[in-house]
């Protein structure tokens, strides 16, 4: 595995929340590569690539247990810690991913705008598509 502050490791920014489902998918293909399969493990390099508060406050999270290879089989999984740190942000799961107010933003600077070319048009069909 690359040590954190490699370029090749996946980030997340907190800041930017809906990007967190993209850290997890990046994870889990260098676990794949790297042959990490326990719980623990991927709990522990999880934590590794985050920022420091970040990681102090996964660290919290009750689906967490440190990693230590003489425990006996953790009751909780990697997939369940991911989905509690998943639930602290609010947009990053495919149903919440946009609201309302999104597409009213979308199609209000539209409007201001006044579309009157055809690239203009296909910038806001794919915003609007996208929401």
């Amino acid at each position: 595995m690359p040590a954190r502050g490699h370029g090749t490791v996946p980030l997340f920014n907190p800041s930017k929340p809906r990007e967190l489902p993209r850290y997890f998918t990046e994870l889990k293909f260098l676990f794949a590569s790297c042959g990490v399969t326990k719980n623990a493990k991927k709990k522990a390099l999880g934590i590794c690539y985050v920022d420091y508060n970040t990681s102090e406050q996964w660290l919290l999270i009750s689906e967490y247990q440190p990693y230590d290879d003489s425990q006996p089989a953790l009751p909780y999984s990697y997939d369940d810690w991911k989905r509690a740190i998943i639930s602290l942000y609010p947009g990053t799961d495919a149903a919440t991913k946009y609201r309302i107010a999104d597409l009213d933003q979308i199609m209000g600077k539209a409007a201001r705008t006044n579309i009157k070319t055809i690239g203009q048009f296909t910038d806001y069909y794919r915003k609007f598509y996208q929401v």
